[in-house]
């Protein structure tokens, strides 16, 4: 059998408390304070769905007690009404300020008390539920993510295993034919813990396992990892990989998180170039911030897509078709590194065709000695 909803009276006056008890004691249980310190006391005990505080009581008025009871820790909704003879709007403005739900005018109307009442606790239990559906989907999301850091760290290691025996074979191999098979062979297992690996760093930064290591580093060699690492696949299709320096840059950073948004940037850069296509990669000192661009000359980021695109899987609320849109968790580490250098990244449309996206890390850019 449901808990039947439980009302705290508060007044001064054992004659209104009464009469309050006579009208609420048919539909709900009923407990009483003869003061606000009283009811403040019931309240650390027991269990309590709606208080109906009187404001004029000696020492502690409703005021005062409804500001104490609002800022306990307890349920994010507990309604409290005001019961007052008070009628001035100074009177309800000085109420609200101390956190009050409603009020109501003495002398009390029985159907107004019970609709209001009845309406209170309405809301409190569908905010209750809500609050349970929210736990609930806490605790799946932390589970689901726990299970996805189980299933990439247990298909790491044999995928190791897998990758150092075509290392071995591609060694021994002759024949033309069996060398390509075994490089694309190599090439696809390096881009499957490519994908793992970038899946468990989400994880962590998400964490907080992980944080930037900031350490000095060339920024021209962190840029010309990254470049190296896409080329040959930019030159498979077709596509003009170039990188600026706008002066000596070094850079007090986390060398290994960096180079991958980079790569990130240009990779998906390369999936939306048309081949014959370019790619740029700029970097720069601008207002205490390194700021590395990565221009291409794809088909640009709709307007609609831009408030999602860094968002954690935000990239599947692109339109199909045609429009370009970005794929797995790529772009969300790419946030996640920047919000970890205490930066950001945003993109912009190319005059002419094409996106830039900027990556901005705050406060890492030094000149190199």
């Amino acid at each position: 059998m449901d808990r039947r909803s439980t009302i705290l009276v508060v007044d001064d006056e054992e004659l209104n408390r009464s009469l309050l008890r006579a009208l609420l004691s048919a539909s709900f249980d009923v407990l009483e304070a003869s003061s606000g310190v009283a009811a403040l006391e019931i309240l650390g005990r027991a269990p309590v769905d709606l208080v109906l505080l009187d404001v004029m009581m000696p020492e502690l008025d409703g005021f005062a007690t409804c500001k104490l009871i609002k800022a306990q820790p307890r349920d994010s909704l507990l309604p409290v009404i005001l019961v007052t003879a008070l009628g001035e709007q100074e009177d309800r403005n000085r109420g609200l300020e101390s956190g009050a739900d409603d009020f109501l005018r003495k002398p009390v109307d029985r159907r107004e008390l019970l609709l209001r009442v009845r309406s209170f606790l309405r809301l409190r239990g569908q905010e209750q539920i809500i609050r349970g559906q929210v736990e609930e989907l806490k605790r799946l999301q932390t589970f689901k993510d726990d299970m996805v850091s189980l299933l990439v760290h247990d298909l790491r290691n044999p995928l190791s295993g897998l990758l150092s025996n075509l290392e071995l074979m591609l060694e021994t191999a002759r024949e033309k034919q069996q060398l390509d098979d075994l490089r694309r062979a190599l090439r696809a297992g390096e881009g499957l813990r490519s994908v793992l690996d970038e899946t468990l760093q989400v994880r962590l930064l998400e964490e907080k396992a992980i944080s930037a290591q900031r350490a000095p580093a060339i920024l021209a060699d962190v840029l010309a990892a990254a470049v190296d690492s896409i080329q040959p696949v930019a030159k498979r299709r077709g596509i003009a990989l170039s990188s600026l320096l706008e002066g000596e840059i070094g850079a007090e950073l986390d060398e290994k998180l960096v180079r991958r948004s980079v790569e990130n940037l240009l990779s998906n850069a390369v999936k939306y170039s048309s081949k014959g296509g370019s790619i740029s990669v700029t970097a720069r000192n601008h207002g205490g911030f390194v700021e590395i661009d990565v221009a291409d000359s794809g088909p640009g980021i709709p307007d609609a897509l831009k408030g999602v695109l860094f968002e954690r899987f935000g990239s599947l609320e692109a339109h199909r078709g045609r429009e370009r849109r970005g794929v797995g968790l790529g772009l969300y580490l790419v946030k996640l590194v920047a919000e970890a250098h205490d930066g950001d990244v945003s993109v912009h449309d190319v005059p002419g065709g094409g996106a830039l996206f900027r990556l901005r890390l705050h406060g890492a850019g030094v000149r190199a000695r």
